[in-house]
């Protein structure tokens, strides 16, 4: 056939088709971004490598409200927030923790906050005590308080050390408590220390009495894998149901 007077369309290669971050459905974004911001899951503190650790990554928040909006919501609920700052640049008198630093909308999407015992045994760091500037009535979807123990000196190898063999076991004992009342949806509290601390030695005991008597849960950490025996999984059986019956009767 003759293809005089016919017109032919030139043949152009498709391009590229990129998809837009926030034309991906909102589980695939949450994934990115948690890629990003929550590579290594570290505990958060006062520490002066968070300048060089976090802010390349916090930057994200900078791109648009709406991305700075999802980026939030997964840095700090994918991460484990520590009550009291540990680092010795940070221990000043007037020096705030850095749950008080923090705006409220922060603290309603922390889900797992940290309290670290031992640094300051003889002598706790000044900013060391609850009050309403940590805020802790705003972290509504913190369900886990992790406690790490990393030194009991209630032993006798600190004594002429300390002021007194139950000073810090006291004091340890009173901060959980006071931590655990303002948290308004705690239900677990997991325990966890260096090999040094004796799980049945001073420190522990107070720490698990106060746990139990504010009627939560108890879990071990992966340190020290405590919990194993037939003993520990009846007693967390036991706290689960008496747990499910309050709950029931609350609502009844």
């Amino acid at each position: 056939m003759s293809s005089i007077g016919r017109t032919f369309e030139p043949i152009v290669a498709p391009k590229d088709k990129f998809t837009r971050f926030f034309e991906l459905p909102s589980e695939i974004r949450s994934r990115i971004l948690s890629y990003l911001l929550c590579a290594h899951r570290r505990t958060v503190d006062l520490d002066p490598s968070n300048f060089t650790a976090a802010i390349a990554r916090l930057n994200l928040f900078l791109v648009s409200k709406q991305f700075g909006f999802e980026a939030y919501h997964v840095f700090y609920a994918g991460h484990t927030f520590r009550i009291f700052q540990t680092h010795g640049r940070f221990l000043g008198k007037k020096t705030e923790p850095l749950l008080a630093r923090l705006p409220s909308y922060y603290r309603n999407v922390i889900t797992s906050l940290e309290l670290r015992l031992g640094p300051g045994w003889s002598d706790p760091p000044k900013p060391w005590y609850v009050s309403d500037r940590l805020g802790l009535e705003d972290c509504i979807a913190v369900r886990t308080l992790r406690v790490f123990v990393e030194v009991d000196p209630s032993g006798p190898i600190f004594k002429g050390f300390r002021l007194n063999e139950d000073f810090f076991t006291i004091f340890s004992g009173s901060l959980l408590r006071q931590v655990m009342e303002r948290l308004p949806v705690l239900d677990t509290v997991e325990f966890d220390a260096y090999p040094s601390v004796d799980r049945h030695g001073a420190l522990m005991t107070r720490l698990l009495e106060e746990t139990r008597k504010a009627r939560k849960l108890i879990a071990w950490g992966p340190e020290r894998e405590w919990g194993d025996s037939l003993a520990d999984k009846l007693e967390m059986a036991r706290l689960k149901a008496r747990q499910k019956k309050g709950s029931s009767q609350a609502f009844s």
